[in-house]
């Protein structure tokens, strides 16, 4: 027997008779603190802990807040070993040895055993693919090893023709293939960027490649799976949940599935289990006695919904993540030196290249670099990029839309939090900052990949430590909620 049962957002759960592992589980409602983000799980679900099965172990793929949630760690008994992304920074290993967890270093290429389940992590090809900031995601094939069932998933990472030919080699048919849907629309935060339409169609139409490429090198799926997009906001932000979700899951897959009527495509919920044997799909529950779906009537509406149309009780302001509209004493000297940190770090990178590569008169009556306009209180501090001096030049501009090619507003509290490593720069994109270009097609927008890469936590190890230890302080004590099987059984 191989049962799958989706948790929501990305998490799984397996089971066979002898092993029960779970992969990125969300195990609280909420989640996102890491970065000041608010999310809660899409679609919204009952999760009873109390019934949740006793657990051999939890699979980490990455360090990314959606994947290692550490409120939703602590829910879990000590005795229950994590295996964590070898690549993820150390902070992470660290702060999860301090809650009192056996942590294993999750080697791609390296098999983990847990009695008769395969866990078998792939390192993401980085070299012809753009993974952005997944630098320590592992794909997974999860399999029985008595040929029951099995599972792969590529996470948030593009799979490739070497990926499947590994797989194949171990599994000669897939079994239970996942397709990620990470498609938002950012329109909501500028004025040059159109909004998304016809998401759910090219979402469909991607899914149908990746579907080509699978059944090509590997062969038909028992079931391709489409997850991911599970999160929605609340409160304040609650107006992004009809302005950042483009795509229609359901409808994708329908679509996809038209075109390929001999396969099967799934919208996942939470709770749906997926129940295996010979490596084929016998059976599809919709719910565990331990978690189930809401009703639909209860979900947010994710119904897309012009900004100008919106209510006044709910405006596209946006708010300080970190809470303060007001740098401290010191902070703006702190700003300048972070600052001059990520202008080093824009050297040769792609914002460097794309304003290197402009002709004189080409950014018109614009000044031909880019700018930050940074709120504090009432007033703003604005920076240009000043790349023949390393540096972020402290300017005095009435209206640096109208004077700069681009830029970024956002709170200077935040932007410096960013840059210290506090929090990613994540925080400064749902409702939280604004971006303007007047010349996109000359220079894209790549300011918040250059944030990612200053501030990432395998670059700022000790200062993520830190992020980590406060949130953990922050979590309530509680006795753990989901318990370790009393015979472990795993082995490396």
């Amino acid at each position: 027997m191989f049962a799958t049962t989706f948790l929501g957002h990305q998490g799984w759960l397996f089971r066979t008779d002898r092993a029960c592992v779970a992969v990125d589980p969300l195990l609280c409602e909420q989640f996102g603190a890491q970065h000041a983000l608010d999310y809660q799980v899409y679609p919204p679900r009952r999760l009873d802990l109390a019934r949740f099965p006793a657990l051999d172990a939890v699979v980490l793929t990455h360090e990314h807040d959606d994947h290692f949630d550490i409120p939703s760690l602590a829910k879990l008994s000590r005795k229950v070993p994590i295996h964590l992304s070898a690549r993820s920074s150390s902070a992470a290993h660290a702060i999860l040895r301090e809650m009192g967890f056996r942590v294993v270093p999750l080697e791609p290429g390296v098999p983990v055993t847990f009695g008769d389940l395969e866990v078998i992590p792939l390192a993401g090809d980085h070299v012809t693919v753009d993974c952005g900031d997944e630098w320590d995601t592992l794909p997974l094939l999860v399999r029985d090893t008595g040929g029951a069932g099995s599972f792969f998933s590529m996470v948030d990472i593009t799979p490739t023709e070497r990926h499947l030919l590994l797989v194949k080699g171990v599994v000669a048919k897939p079994g239970l293939v996942t397709w990620t849907n990470n498609s938002l629309d950012w329109s909501h935060m500028t004025d040059f960027v159109d909004e998304m339409v016809g998401s759910t169609e090219a979402c469909a139409a991607r899914m149908g490649r990746g579907r080509d490429l699978v059944r090509a090198v590997w062969g038909r799926p028992a079931a391709t799976l489409l997850c991911a997009g599970g999160f929605s906001f609340y409160g304040e932000q609650a107006w992004l949940n009809r302005r950042v979700f483009p795509i229609d899951c359901e409808r994708a897959c329908a679509l996809v599935g038209r075109a390929n009527p001999r396969e099967k495509f799934v919208s996942t919920l939470p709770g749906q289990t997926f129940l295996m044997e010979r490596n084929r799909l016998v059976r599809v529950d919709a719910s565990t006695d331990f978690l189930a779906t809401e009703p639909r009537e209860v979900w947010p509406s994710r119904e897309p919904t012009p900004l100008s149309t919106l209510p006044d009780a709910a405006p596209p302001e946006f708010l300080p993540a970190s809470g303060a509209r007001a740098l401290g004493r010191g902070d703006l000297a702190c700003l300048q030196a972070g600052l001059d940190e990520l202008a080093s770090a824009l050297v040769g990178g792609p914002l460097f290249r794309c304003l290197h590569s402009m002709m004189a008169g080409e950014s018109e009556e614009r000044r031909p670099t880019f700018a930050f306009a940074l709120r504090d209180g009432k007033r703003r501090h604005v920076f240009e990029y000043v790349p023949s001096a390393c540096t972020f030049r402290s300017v005095v501009v009435d209206d640096p839309e109208s004077s700069y090619l681009l830029g970024l507003e956002c709170w200077a509290s935040d932007l410096l939090r960013v840059l210290r490593g506090e929090f990613g720069p994540i925080a400064l994109t749902f409702g939280r900052a604004r971006l303007w270009n007047a010349a996109p097609e000359v220079v894209p927008d790549v300011i918040f990949d250059e944030l990612s890469r200053v501030s990432h936590p395998l670059r700022r190890p000790a200062e993520t430590l830190r992020a980590y230890q406060r949130l953990w302080k922050s979590v309530p004590a509680a006795r753990p909620r989901v318990a370790a099987k009393k015979r472990a059984t795993s082995a490396s």
